[in-house]
């Protein structure tokens, strides 16, 4: 056997021999992530998040492999996908825009996102984005996404619609994510709760400020989200959001106490939500950090991700 517990985090793929009377001689192969390296066993979790348990005595080979080749996805798709994990309450479509309104909550919950283009003439398509923002008692705003919609973006900005909150959109593997933040044994560990219990709400300071009222219905607005928290005899030290659709893995929400930083907890925090995304079938990751967030930046910078793409807001004028 080539596999080492040193091979714990990495893609590999396992030949073994399949235990049957019927089956003498047939063999097997299980490809995936080695999660485990133990004594009389190895652990390999698959694409889909099966958990395979292999006795080394039925492995005829088994070696390391490279990680999956991964197609590039459009950053028309990682929008629209990312738009699945941060709903609005309400949403309607026209034609390829999609409006959003979640109580003022977010500009990803209240504010169209253009992923194609309108069913009617853009003109008529932003009276109506305005008309429909007003009747709810919301600002009209945009999410643009760029440079997929430059030449929209250059509409809106000559229609005076002020940009602002400038946003890198980052992307990394959860392979490499897991890589990257390795167990710490001595750090509380990750627990996860399936709706935002007081103390994960009370954890998580949007843009430094108390949640509105409204705010847990957006965060608990999508398929089957995690709650995950770090806590210690003293109390929450973090909290962070964890939503899979379509294999990616969104990260939202990720906030630690002031006095609680650089102790590695982020890096806990991320992982914790890796696992729980590879288990649920999950290979790429993403999330969404403001341009002025250099800290943020930095830290998941160290952690391997990458500018897929970048987005502002552009609110009109009267908003």
């Amino acid at each position: 056997m080539a596999l080492t517990a040193d091979d714990v985090g990495h893609r590999v793929v396992v030949r073994r021999r399949v235990h049957a009377a019927d089956d003498r001689g047939r063999f097997s192969d299980v490809l995936g992530e080695l999660v485990d390296f133990g004594e009389t066993s190895l652990t390999v979790r698959r694409r889909d998040g099966e958990l395979v348990v292999i006795d080394h005595a039925l492995v005829a080979a088994a070696k390391p492999v490279p990680p999956a080749a991964v197609r590039r996805s459009t950053d028309r798709e990682v929008e629209r996908i990312a738009a699945l994990g941060w709903r609005g309450l309400e949403e309607q479509w026209l034609g390829g825009w999609l409006l959003r309104a979640g109580n003022g909550f977010t500009g990803r919950a209240n504010s169209v996102l253009p992923l194609e283009p309108p069913d009617r003439p853009v003109a008529d398509a932003l009276r109506f984005v305005t008309r429909w923002y007003a009747e709810r008692g919301l600002p009209p705003l945009a999410q643009v996404p760029l440079p997929l919609a430059n030449e929209l973006d250059a509409e809106l900005a000559a229609a005076g619609w002020r940009s602002y909150n400038p946003t890198r959109f980052l992307t990394s593997s959860v392979s490499e994510l897991l890589d990257a933040c390795p167990t710490r044994p001595d750090l509380p560990p990750v627990t996860y709760e399936a709706s935002p219990g007081p103390a994960w709400l009370a954890g998580y300071q949007y843009r430094g400020r108390p949640l509105p009222d409204g705010a847990v219905s957006v965060l608990s607005n999508a398929a089957a989200p995690t709650f995950a928290s770090v806590r210690d005899s003293t109390g929450q030290l973090g909290v962070g959001r964890g939503v899979v659709d379509e294999g990616w893995l969104g990260v939202t929400a990720v906030t630690v106490i002031e006095s609680a930083r650089r102790c590695g907890l982020g890096r806990q925090l991320m992982r914790g939500l890796a696992e729980w995304g590879a288990a649920r079938g999950a290979s790429q990751v993403y999330l969404q950090v403001a341009e002025d967030n250099t800290a943020a930046i930095a830290m998941y910078d160290r952690l391997g991700f990458v500018t897929h793409h970048r987005y502002h807001y552009r609110i009109w004028p009267s908003g």
